[in-house]
């Protein structure tokens, strides 16, 4: 196990013993886990803890994410320090220290998440032939994106560059839906339809997923090299996540497609702006469990891309030192 998900309304949690206790309302016996076997704990309703909970899950290196069921983005995490090298964010803070560098690898950044959101539509392509028009004009029209990243002089114009593709890429994407989702393009704080919902839910753990896999790399997921640090913002997470959006676009799409989700998972209120649409309980114990199922793949997919940036880093300023 490396996910543990708290769904149920008024559970008690404790450490005791090495172990993660959960105690359910209305249950006789408690739900026990080794602290070992935990990597994230991810809670998404109402819970009662004491409050040297947090020091305890922190010593035990479990990050936790309380899930808001209204609005996944202000979600709360918490989490330890995994790495204790000072050596690593010495490079990463020279690496965002220097302008060129940033340019190059912020290219990179762009280029991989332009690439798979082209191949997301490629794969649909196949798929749904009767969707070949947009899926064929949001291909064509990335894949001048990509080659126009080659030229980009600044930060600046990638991002004008990557959200151009978004803009090219989600028009296709939703043509994907079927009309009962009511997606019409991406919306959020709230979203207002189930694809929304869970674009942002697993966006939200994706991030939770990136900072813990930084973290134990060495990094500082608050300094960014594409996105530029903001307080509060843990703007190397942003990074490391982009890339990782197209696949749970993909996998979003599939499960739709498949009705492993379907519209009764959902409540959808036109009255309640404040919760427009919100994931029922049963469609979050379905959502869970087919999320901890890929994040086991995206889990090692960031590991590796994050030691590869270290690798990068490590390079790039051995040279620069043995020049100087």
């Amino acid at each position: 196990m490396q996910t543990l998900f708290v769904d149920r309304k008024n559970s008690e949690i404790d450490i005791d013993r090495g172990r993660l206790k959960i105690r359910i309302e209305g249950a006789r016996s408690l739900f026990s886990v080794p602290t070992s076997v935990v990597e994230l704990l991810v809670i998404s309703a109402p819970v009662n803890f004491s409050s040297t909970l947090m020091n305890r899950i922190s010593e035990e290196g479990i990050t936790a994410i309380f899930i808001n069921p209204r609005n996944s983005e202000a979600s709360v995490m918490t989490h330890s320090m995994f790495h204790n090298s000072g050596d690593r964010r010495l490079l990463q803070y020279q690496a965002a220290t220097c302008p060129e560098l940033c340019l190059v690898y912020s290219r990179e950044i762009v280029r991989a998440k332009l690439r798979a959101q082209q191949l997301v539509l490629t794969k649909a392509l196949r798929r749904r032939p009767d969707s070949r028009y947009p899926l064929t004009t949001g291909i064509s029209r990335i894949s001048d994106m990509i080659i126009r990243t080659e030229q980009a002089e600044s930060i600046e114009a990638l991002r004008g560059m990557e959200g151009a593709g978004a803009a090219f890429y989600f028009e296709a994407y939703r043509q994907i839906f079927p009309p009962a989702l009511a997606f019409n393009g991406r919306n959020r704080r709230p979203p207002r339809d189930p694809v929304n919902v869970i674009l942002s839910l697993s966006f939200t753990m994706l991030h939770a997923e990136a900072v813990r896999v930084l973290f134990s790399t060495g990094f500082d997921p608050l300094l960014g090299i594409y996105h530029s640090p903001l307080f509060g913002r843990e703007s190397l997470a942003c990074d490391l996540v982009e890339v990782f959006r197209p696949l749970a676009e993909y996998w979003i799409w599939r499960m739709f497609a498949r009705e492993v989700l379907r519209v009764d998972h959902f409540s959808v209120s036109d009255n309640d702006d404040d919760r427009p649409c919100m994931l029922g309980k049963a469609g979050r114990a379905v959502y869970y469990a087919n999320y901890e199922f890929m994040a086991r793949r995206w889990r090692r997919l960031m590991r590796r891309i994050a030691r590869l940036w270290l690798k990068r880093l490590q390079a790039d300023f051995s040279v620069d030192k043995a020049r100087d």
